[in-house]
């Protein structure tokens, strides 16, 4: 019995993947499936609306890939510096950055400050190296699991990232959740049930009904949060904080290592 009934939702599973195919409907629905749909979608969105504050030099701090990169198409150079785990221009610690002071025009740091063990001394080298007029473009996570552990080491409210900023001397222009309530919970569940079920050794038709299941979850929550507005907790926020200006000024100069 057990046997039948595997066979038959297989069945209907790969005959639902033929008709979505064929329909335009797979593409957007296996966007919804990936666990992590709400959170990407809502940064990308959040930091899209933003890129004017973007120009010149732009330092990425803990840039990764550079995920982001192709939302910054106008300035003028894009620099990511980086530990590990990824392929930087400049090998750097985002506490002590190798760059001289009024460097850039723009800083940019992505779901960094949570793994910096002094984050209020990230905060003081992004102001350091900002030319006067510059912009900091930073976004770090309320609510969310445990993640690269064990350098997980804090969350932030509005008010966190407002103090933090302003002790650097940096002028707060906005602090912004990228979601509320019904978006993060629905974010939460999916990441909830999908570290707790699919961590290996399930079978085929597990590992591809559960994050099918959860779609809809993610696609309700994302939905409601649009119609109710930003109200609540929140998964992540956006910083935009300017350098105030001075008399101090010079060009982009390393004094590291380049990759």
């Amino acid at each position: 019995m057990h046997s039948v009934a595997y066979r038959s939702a297989r069945l209907c599973y790969r005959a639902g993947r033929t008709v979505a195919k064929h329909t335009g409907f797979a593409g957007w629905f296996s966007d919804w499936t990936s666990p992590l749909h709400i959170t990407r979608t809502l940064l990308r969105d959040a930091l899209r609306q933003r890129t004017h504050y973007a120009r010149g030099w732009l330092l990425d701090v803990g840039c990764g890939e550079k995920p982001y990169r192709e939302l910054f198409p106008q300035v003028e150079r894009h620099i990511g510096v980086d530990s590990l785990g990824s392929t930087p221009d400049v090998y750097g610690d985002g506490m002590y950055l190798p760059f001289r002071d009024c460097s850039f025009e723009t800083v940019l740091c992505n779901q960094v400050l949570e793994h910096v063990p002094e984050p209020w001394k990230l905060m003081d080298e992004a102001a350091r190296v900002l030319k006067p007029e510059g912009c900091l473009i930073l976004t770090a996570p309320q609510t969310w699991d445990l993640h690269h552990v064990p350098f997980d080491y804090y969350r932030y409210t509005c008010f966190g990232l407002k103090f933090l900023a302003e002790r650097s001397g940096l002028e707060v222009v906005e602090v912004v959740p990228t979601c509320g309530i019904w978006a993060t919970v629905a974010q939460r569940v999916t990441d909830t049930i999908t570290n707790t079920y699919l961590n290996g050794g399930q079978s085929f038709l597990v590992r591809k009904l559960i994050p099918a299941a959860l779609a809809p979850v993610q696609i309700v929550g994302y939905r409601l949060d649009k119609w109710c507005g930003k109200r609540g907790d929140t998964l992540d926020y956006v910083l935009i904080a300017r350098k105030r200006p001075t008399t101090a000024d010079s060009a982009p100069v390393l004094t590291g290592h380049s990759a």
